[in-house]
């Protein structure tokens, strides 16, 4: 047989072709040849992204099955997202008590052989008698939180990894596994040391609505093993709290934090008291880019902005080398109607002006009234943001939601004054401004109330300052999310032509705005190549019951 133009073409040439081809492509290629399969399977199982929403048990079951049969599989898989993306939204189907899953006697059947090997990976990495007969247990009735801890911890070359803030109240099996394979008894080998991870996220998606009193974590040493994975360079977590960051448990041994190249760091929703993060600040000496979101109750709440000085002062000490900031001073639900700050308080004075203290700082994000305060001698923003600042959000933490017209109006005014200021040279390089801002409707622009009153006013501000920042080449956006690459420098993942920056919403790629800045987001993960989890990827439309899992590889 010649030659053809295909097989003419050069080794790297080919592989640069494979990795940019979408999963269906893909898919149809490995169909010409065994050969060409050879090629594109690695590119088959290079990421996997599963919306958690119901949890894939049948896929994940399906890789398992793939795994055990063909174990060098698993080191092609290096990214993992196991994560409900728009975890706003209502769950279409109430989950199952005990974790277990629909239909999970017929699975028992249908894999039965998975179903042993996956025991014996767990009697084999030797988990203590009171984890093992947890794991036996969550096995044995299909708990799909275990099946897919036990599939991650089987990943040796994995790159990034996002996981649902389910996994952290469901037991908190991922963080259990992890501290087992870096502190405990495991035969090497027997679970990943997780020693070329780059990026994880673990729970950060929390929302609000999922705090409440008495709530089980089963074990707070989770979030223990995050903080020693010596590669990551972007971590984000929910961290419920500090305890255990603190010290170790007496069976683990007391050393310090182990990151040397984490730059970027998301600390979601956290209850922890601002003395404890300022003691995990003081233990990251290289970050660059950091998020910290606070979620108190109302008395947690006045104590953190009456003496925030301990964590101010490691910001300000952290804020010699970051380009990135970004914090979230969040009420709980169970207080957001009774707590109220007075106008003329004068608490909360320690953070004006405390941003000028970031040598390098490019984006910021803050509270409105964190950045101006709520008496009545407030500041101006001129006055309390850094020269280097390129990026501006204003959050409306703190304010009631009955008052997000009233929050919007200042914001708006805020805003206008500093641009005004601009003109006149002031702030050079901050060309790009967002703010939490509330749709309004084309109905509700026309309503008899949009004619009088505030509301008028305020949407005459908001029109006038829209057609400022256009004549002026500025960029205003009305939400966070429509800007979010232009704010922290957070990891990217890519889901059906969807970019998802967590904890934050995720938007459309072909929607987001041509004068968008693109200076700080990192390369994203390819959803293109989406994990096949079969022996055969091929098979797109499998008929009978043998074949019912064997290609989930749809991203959502």
């Amino acid at each position: 047989m010649g030659l053809t133009p295909l097989t003419r073409l050069p080794c790297d040439c080919w592989v640069q072709i494979l990795e940019y081809l979408p999963k269906q492509d893909l898919n149809n290629l490995s169909r010409v040849s065994h050969d060409i399969r050879d090629s594109t399977e690695l590119f088959l199982y290079r990421s996997i992204h599963w919306d958690w929403r119901n949890p894939p048990t049948t896929k994940i079951l399906a890789l398992l099955r793939t795994i055990s049969e063909r174990p060098e599989l698993a080191d092609y898989i290096w990214h993992v997202s196991f994560v409900w993306w728009d975890v706003g939204s209502k769950q279409t189907e109430p989950p199952l008590p005990n974790g277990g899953v629909a239909g999970w006697a017929k699975m028992m059947l249908q894999f039965r052989p998975t179903l042993r090997w996956s025991r014996k990976v767990v009697r084999d990495a030797k988990y203590p008698s009171k984890f093992l007969t947890r794991w036996l247990t969550g096995l044995f009735d299909g708990n799909p939180y275990v099946y897919a801890t036990l599939l991650i911890s089987q990943l040796h070359n994995l790159r990034s990894l996002r996981l649902d803030f389910s996994f952290v109240l469901e037991g908190g099996f991922p963080g259990e596994m992890l501290h087992h394979s870096l502190f405990g008894d495991a035969p090497p080998g027997a679970l990943s040391r997780f020693s070329k991870l780059e990026m994880a996220d673990y729970g950060s998606n929390l929302p609000l609505s999922e705090f409440r009193d008495g709530t089980s974590l089963v074990k707070t040493c989770q979030f223990i093993p995050w903080f020693h994975l010596p590669s990551l360079n972007t971590l984000e977590l929910w961290l419920h709290n500090m305890e255990g960051l603190r010290g170790f448990p007496a069976q683990t041994p007391r050393i310090s934090l182990n990151l040397p190249n984490l730059r970027s760091l998301v600390i979601a929703k956290t209850r922890a008291t601002p003395e404890d993060i300022a003691t995990l600040l003081f233990q990251l000496p290289y970050l660059e880019s950091l998020h910290v979101g606070l979620a108190y109750k109302c008395r947690a709440m006045s104590e953190f902005i009456w003496e925030p000085e301990c964590l101010l002062h490691a910001l300000q000490i952290r804020g010699q080398s970051l380009k990135h900031l970004s914090l979230n001073v969040e009420i709980l639900p169970c207080c957001r109607e009774s707590f109220l700050l007075s106008p003329a308080d004068e608490s909360g004075k320690q953070f004006r002006g405390f941003l000028k203290e970031f040598p390098k700082l490019k984006t910021a994000s803050l509270p409105l009234l964190l950045l101006v305060g709520w008496d009545i001698r407030q500041f101006k923003l001129r006055d309390v943001l850094p020269p280097t600042l390129e990026a501006l959000h204003i959050s409306s933490d703190l304010w009631l939601e009955s008052d997000w017209m009233l929050f919007e109006y200042e914001t708006l005014k805020a805003l206008e004054l500093l641009m005004r200021h601009k003109e006149r040279g002031s702030h050079p390089s901050l060309e790009t401004f967002s703010y939490h801002g509330v749709q309004v409707s084309d109905a509700e622009r026309g309503s008899p109330s949009a004619l009088e009153g505030f509301y008028f006013r305020y949407l005459i501000k908001r029109e006038a300052l829209n057609l400022f920042c256009f004549r002026l080449g500025y960029n205003l956006f009305p939400r966070y999310s429509d800007c979010a690459n232009g704010f922290m420098a957070k990891s990217v993942t890519l889901v059906n032509n969807v970019a998802y920056w967590l904890p934050w919403p995720f938007v459309r790629v072909d929607e987001l705005p041509a004068s968008m800045p693109r200076y700080s987001i990192s390369k994203p993960v390819r959803s293109s190549n989406t994990a096949s989890a079969s022996l055969n990827p091929s098979d797109e439309n499998p008929t009978d019951a043998n074949r019912s899992d064997a290609n989930p590889t749809d991203a959502n």
